[in-house]
This record gives structure tokens, sequence and C-alpha cells, in this order.
């Protein structure tokens, strides 16, 4: 019976301890995206893809606003300084690091990231524009020249583009990624994706950062489309974070003890890109009338009821290089039936398309009510929602592509000339110009102020500005909201966190 007792008294100490430590979490974390991973290449992905990149993969920089003045700390660089002329960058690089696929992570890697990446010039490979030379001098030293001053340390903690890629991967190519896999460093490593369904993620047992008890060893993106059912599922407890849901949902949800409504910052803004070279849109004078029959104010107050406010001009105000003072129009009917008169285009031909994600409530009921304005005008508007996938192909194209298109726009990194760049610089092939705004005027401003943005940001800021209302003047798009950051989570799940800077959880930080 003694012996007995010592055992069970054993067994009880066990099991308090037990309790004591959180143990590794068995049960996968599920993450809702609205959309499925389009672009698996980190060269080339520049979308919704964030979420799988800055999961699967690591930059040499993280960009933290916790982390002091710069607001930088380590990735796969442990240290960087740049020469007086500012034109040259050291980093040191981290030691012991391996690929998923056992390859080792060192300069001769990083360079051949970075490098591919330019050669390649898709997606958002225009922020290594600058350099002008890449050398690996030893193995954990990587140097980059620029041809003119340039915030490579910032460039490196892009959320896209910037990403170290394992030598094997890159030598399989594009088509190799395009299939479900990964060639990353990251905590997280791809094991199964189901087109359209599902991406299953595993914890890669080899990452340098070690794993501490409560971390997840699974992480599940679920495709979920519907704004309704993305709802159901965190209620149920079936999903752990949501990316979707309109402002009406989430307003019960916030009622729910059991869900937490995370908010803050937020570089994300959103606009209706008009084009320019398809009629009756490629006539300036009716797009500035349609500029003056949105409601902006309406829009943000009761669309998106407080989780925005009214854009002045593309760049969010929360982005240094924001102009207050820019000449933005705001809702004016009779100023816009001014503008259609003025146009020249006969009244027959005032029917424009507008594409945008359907399952965005957010886009539809701002379209609804812009459409009613303009029925006052005589002006007729066809909705077309659809995947974002398909509208973006479509877009491309100017055969099948809309009078309106939506878009909600955040920074390959912390630089105002993301998306002066990104989506109104001349462009061939169209990518994110889906304005097809080409403006030899406009384009040289943006350079300019680009090419000060390391040495007198109030010069380059005054360059940005002069190139906003360029952008303002041409109409060429309807700079609609500013967005709150919103992650929408279990109150069970610890650790999320908003960064504006990447538009993505990260889950190696998260515990239940």
């Amino acid at each position: 019976m003694k012996k007995l007792l010592r055992c069970l008294l054993c067994l009880f100490a066990g099991l308090v301890l037990a309790a004591a430590v959180p143990a590794q979490s068995t049960r996968p974390l599920v993450y809702a995206m609205y959309a499925d991973i389009k672009d698996w290449d980190p060269a080339i992905a520049s979308s919704t893809e964030v979420i799988l990149l800055s999961n699967v993969y690591e930059p040499l920089v993280w960009y933290d606003p916790q982390a002091g003045k710069d607001k930088l700390r380590p990735g796969l660089a442990t240290a960087w300084s740049v020469s007086k002329d500012g034109r040259e960058w050291r980093f040191t690089l981290r030691q012991n690091v391996r690929f998923h696929d056992g390859e080792p992570f060192n300069a001769a890697a990083a360079k051949a990231s970075i490098e591919r990446t330019r050669q390649l010039a898709k997606g958002s490979s225009f922020i290594w524009d600058r350099v002008e030379s890449i050398s690996a001098p030893d193995a954990q030293t990587l140097v980059i020249r620029t041809k003119v001053p340039a915030p490579v340390d910032l460039i490196a903690s892009s959320q896209y583009a910037a990403y170290m890629v394992s030598p094997k991967a890159m030598a399989a190519g594009t088509a190799w990624f395009n299939e479900g896999r990964d060639g990353g460093t990251g905590p997280y490593t791809v094991r199964q994706w189901t087109r359209g369904q599902e991406v299953v993620l595993d914890r890669f047992d080899g990452y340098w950062g070690g794993w501490q008890p409560g971390q997840f060893q699974q992480v599940k993106l679920r495709v979920v489309q519907e704004a309704s059912t993305q709802a159901q599922l965190i209620r149920s407890g079936e999903a752990d974070i949501i990316t979707l849901p309109s402002a009406d949902l989430v307003k019960a949800l916030v009622r729910d003890p059991k869900i937490a409504v995370l908010r803050g910052p937020s570089w994300r803004n959103t606009q209706f890109l008009l084009n320019t070279q398809k009629a009756p849109t490629n006539n300036a004078n009716f797009r500035r009338a349609l500029t003056y029959a949105w409601d902006y104010r309406g829009v943000a107050d009761k669309i998106y009821e407080g989780g925005a406010s009214p854009a002045t001009g593309p760049i969010p105000a929360t982005m240094w290089g924001h102009d207050s003072a820019l000449k933005s129009p705001r809702l004016d009917l009779a100023q816009a039936r001014r503008m259609l008169e003025a146009s020249g285009v006969p009244r027959s031909a005032w029917k424009i398309t507008a594409s945008y994600i359907g399952t965005s409530e957010e886009y539809k009921n701002s379209l609804l009510l812009f459409k009613a304005n303009l029925e006052q005008l005589g002006v007729t508007l066809e909705l077309r929602p659809g995947p974002w996938g398909k509208i973006w192909d479509d877009a491309k194209r100017v055969e099948s592509s809309p009078n309106l298109i939506s878009m909600t726009w955040w920074p390959t990194y912390g630089t105002p000339s993301d998306w002066l760049i990104g989506l109104f610089r001349s462009e061939s092939p169209t990518v994110f110009n889906l304005s097809r705004y080409a403006n030899p005027a406009y384009d040289a401003l943006v350079n300019a102020g680009v090419a000060e943005e390391a040495r007198d940001r109030a010069l380059a800021a005054a360059k940005f500005s002069q190139a906003q209302q360029l952008l303002l003047d041409d109409a060429v798009a309807l700079f609609v909201a500013d967005l709150q950051g919103r992650v929408i989570h279990r109150r069970s799940l610890k650790g999320v966190q908003l960064n504006p800077a990447y538009d993505a959880v990260l889950f190696y930080g998260l515990s239940r």
C-alpha cells in the first residue's frame, strides 16, 4: 500500500508539473483567408501572399514599431552599417542558419536571392532599382552598393521581394514554387497545398530561433471567401483568426466574449482606380466628374462605421509624405454635372463598369452608394463582383479591363514612394498600374523624390506632394479611405500583434 501511495503521489506531482508548463500546441492554428495563394515564388509574389511569405521566409531585417528609433530589428542579418556617403551598406549575417531543404544560409545565398529578384523584374522588384552592385566578401558579410543614397536597411525589411531563398529552390524556378513548394528559412514550412481550399504549414524543427512550449506545431490557412462564413467559423472556434468581415459583422463579433478585435494604426488604404485608356474614363473631365460624385465622408462613416477615415490623396495619413494640404475633391454633384458636360462625351456613352472583390461588403455598399449618386447625373454604373485573381488578370488586358477597379493597398516597405511607383508610375507590362496612367512629368517627380529619400526626406516629401497633386488633377483614381488596422481572433489566442509594415500575422509568436 505504501508503494502504491508513493506511485500515486509521483503521478499526481507529474500531472501538476505538466499542467504548469504549457505543452506544444497539438491543435493547429486556423487562419481564414479570403483568397488562395496566387504566386508562390517569393521574387514575384506581391499581394495577399504576404500571409504565407512572412511565416515561411525571412528578410535580412524586420520592421518593428517597438524596436526603438529606427524601428528595425535583426532578421537574417544581426548587424548593419552604412558608409558616410550613404551608398554602401554592410550586413553581418546570422550564423548556423539553414534553409528548409538543408542548404546553408550565407552571403552567397543572400546575394543570389536579391540578384534573382532584380533579374526577374516582376512583382515588387523595383525596391532594388537603386542597387549598383552586390558582393559577398566572406560567408557572413553582404555588401550592397547603391547608385544614390538609399535606405537599404528599410528596403531589406520589405514584406515583398526581400526574402532570402534557398539556392536549390531558385535553381528549380518559378514553376517549381507554383506547385506549392517553398525554399525559406522561416519557422514554418509548406507541408501541403490543396488549390482553392487550404495551405498546411508545419513547424520547421531546424529553425534557428528554436521552439518553446506552447507554440503551434501546425498552421492551416483556409480559403473562406464568404464574410458570414468566416464569422461563423470564429464564433464556433473552428477558426482562430479571420480577415474579411464587414463593419456590421465586426460590431456583432465585438460583443462576443470569446472573440477579440485588435485595432491600431495601419498603412493600408483603399481606392478605386480609374482606367485612363478605356472609354469613357479615357476622358479626363469625365473622370473628374466621377471624383465629385463619390461620397467620401459617407463611405467612411456609414460603410466602414469608424474603421476608416476619408482619404486625402493616395498616401495614408499614417505614412510620412502624406500631405493634408492637397486639393482633393469632395462630394459635389453640381460640380460633377459641370464636368460631365465639359467632357464632351455624348450622353449615350455615359456608361461605366466597376470590378470589385465580391466578398467585400464595403466595396459593394460603397459602389451602391456611388451608383445612386451617378443615377442622379444620368450615368449608368454596372457592378462586376468576382474573385481578386480573375479581376486582376482581366484588368491587366485593356480589352477585358473595367472602367473602375477596387484596390486596397499596403506598401512593400515603409515609404510613400511605394504607392506612387507601384500604382501609378508608367509600367509595361501592366501589373498594378491598373489606371494605365502614363505621365512623364509625374514619373520624373516620383523618381526625383526616390533619389532624395535617404539624404533629404523633406525634399523627397515635397517632390512626392507635387506628384500626388498631379494624380488628383488628372483624376486617376477615387481615393476613398485610410483604413484602420484590424485583426479578429479568438480571445484564447495569445501574442497577436499589429504591425503596419506586414499585412499578416506572424504565427511564431502565438500560443493558445
